[in-house]
């Protein structure tokens, strides 16, 4: 039985680190990470 607790707290760490992760990275990321590649993804449409 003393294996099963420690496999619930592992899990619980994963869970808390891709908690963190998921909050963190927003704001560490510099706002030219959101914008589009290309003018496609932009929505630009050029005409001829």
């Amino acid at each position: 039985m003393k294996n099963k607790p420690d496999f619930v707290l592992v899990l619980m760490v994963a869970f808390g680190v891709g908690v963190l992760v998921t909050l963190l990275l927003p704001m560490a990321a510099n706002d030219t990470a959101a914008a589009p590649a290309s003018e496609l993804q932009a929505g630009v449409i050029v005409g001829n």
